[in-house]
């Protein structure tokens, strides 16, 4: 793919280049690394503002992890 960000913009041509590469990625069945739930495949859409490009990427979400956690209480302690 032409290089479409000038010099100025490495970080750009950085992101450009994952969404680039995860569009390409087989995806398999795979566990989530922290909890071993099987993860589900959501579609994500990203863009280059100003570019015109888009990408629609399909990426592991874990079901389990993804819901919110209650709040746990923060216990201070006093200084003596």
């Amino acid at each position: 793919m032409k290089n479409i960000i000038n010099s100025d913009g490495a970080v750009a041509q950085q992101v450009v280049d994952f969404l680039n590469s995860q569009s390409l990625q087989r995806r398999e069945n795979v566990r989530c690394e922290s909890c071993g739930s099987p993860v589900q495949y959501r579609e994500f859409h990203f863009w280059l503002s100003g570019s015109g490009m888009t990408w629609n990427l399909r990426l592991p979400v874990c079901a389990r992890c993804a819901q919110p956690k209650a709040h746990e209480a923060v216990v201070h302690s006093k200084a003596a």
